[in-house]
């Protein structure tokens, strides 16, 4: 466990992080919409959370997830 918090670590101070329960490759996906946007992955995490505190979005449970790029 230690060796594998070492890695997380090295892997944050980085500025790249993995979201426990997500798939990689849908992080890599949007890590790469964000930059292509101009944009980053935390930016568009922190808007995400703002609009769903506000009540401005409501993530639909039964929607499928959409289809990688």
């Amino acid at each position: 466990m230690a060796a594998q918090s070492r890695v997380l670590a090295r892997v944050a101070a980085s500025g790249i992080y993995l979201l426990s329960g997500l798939p990689r490759e849908l992080q890599r996906a949007a890590r790469l919409r964000a930059r292509s946007e101009g944009t980053t992955l935390r930016a568009v995490l922190r808007q995400g959370l703002r609009e769903y505190a506000a009540g401005t979005w409501t993530p639909r449970p039964d929607a499928a997830p959409p289809e990688p790029r």
